[in-house]
């Protein structure tokens, strides 16, 4: 990636890392029919879209891509995290100009987007942020990732899109344009066409699951929440294996809202490798080190 930009003019750079970032619309994103509502919200704080790509993600980009916090994840939280991942739908690059520009803001618009993302763990805190607008209930279906800040931009486009870095970076440095500012949409609804739509909301926990009546008569799935979720990690993990395997015959989005609900709130397992610096991102669990127990972990980024 650094080679890529060597040879590029200023300007151009300065396009590319200053003035633009990327947003990752996440598989729940597409099932939850969130893109256009965040493509709206997003150019309501002056962030328009340049053009899309679509990336898969697997385990292995999964824990590249969160490299530095992951190891303080539990392993159950991480599994789900892999539920979602691997669902069926890509996720979709959205590389975005910051109208407002630096000189106005007083921050590059990849931090600029970093806060106004929210967190998924304190969404209590997040007020009028990206997904608090989403309805974001549970911290692993939380629709989006962005970047932190341009050295987290350059990396991420380099694990993200290994055979395609030269394009991405050219698409965050391009102008904007009618024809690039429609293709987030085209892409959304191509992907809608092809996944069904699931609420992804919450249900009242119950301690069993329902599994399909022998008649052949669908059942709705009933959800094993927070409440009823094993007490040690092992069990726990052995619980949302079995939902990933698809064990009990339920719908898979089902699946993962159900694995989701039971990993909700666990404590981290340590401390993230590399978090925010203090001061830069207030409503962030990880920018004052608590004085009790750790706070709720999750590939929150």
């Amino acid at each position: 990636m650094a080679a890529l930009l060597d040879g590029w003019e200023p300007d151009r750079a300065d396009r590319a890392l200053l003035l633009s970032t990327f947003v990752m619309f996440k598989p729940d994103a597409v099932v939850g029919r969130r893109v256009e509502p965040a493509l709206a919200f997003l150019a309501g704080h002056g962030f328009e879209p340049i053009g899309a790509l679509t990336v898969r993600v697997d385990a292995r980009v999964c824990r590249e891509l969160w490299r530095y916090q992951i190891n303080a994840a539990p392993l159950a939280v991480i599994r789900a995290v892999d539920m979602i991942l691997e669902s069926g739908p890509p996720c979709v690059f959205v590389a975005l100009r910051d109208t407002r520009g630096p000189e106005r803001t007083g921050t590059t618009a990849a931090e600029r987007l970093a806060e106004l993302k929210g967190s998924s763990k304190n969404r209590s805190a997040d007020g009028g942020s990206l997904r608090g607008a989403l309805g974001c209930e549970l911290m692993c279906l939380n629709f989006v990732h962005a970047p932190d800040d341009p050295a987290d931009l350059i990396r991420e486009v380099g694990v993200l899109l290994p055979g395609r870095r030269a394009e991405a970076l050219s698409l965050l440095a391009a102008e904007v344009s009618p024809r690039g500012a429609a293709e987030p949409v085209a892409v959304a609804r191509e992907l809608y066409a092809a996944h069904p739509a699931h609420t992804l909301t919450r249900h009242p926990p119950v301690s069993t699951f329902t599994r399909p009546a022998s008649s052949g008569a669908s059942s709705r799935p009933a959800p094993s929440g927070t409440s009823d979720r094993p007490a040690d990690p092992e069990s726990l993990l052995a619980r949302v294996e079995e939902l990933a395997a698809d064990a009990n015959g339920l719908p898979l989005w089902d699946r993962i809202v159900i694995a989701a609900e039971m990993v909700e709130g666990l404590p981290s397992e340590g401390r993230p490798l590399i978090g925010p610096p203090p001061g830069k991102r207030p409503t962030h669990p990880r920018t004052v080190r608590p004085a009790g127990p750790p706070a709720a972990a999750t590939a929150d980024r």
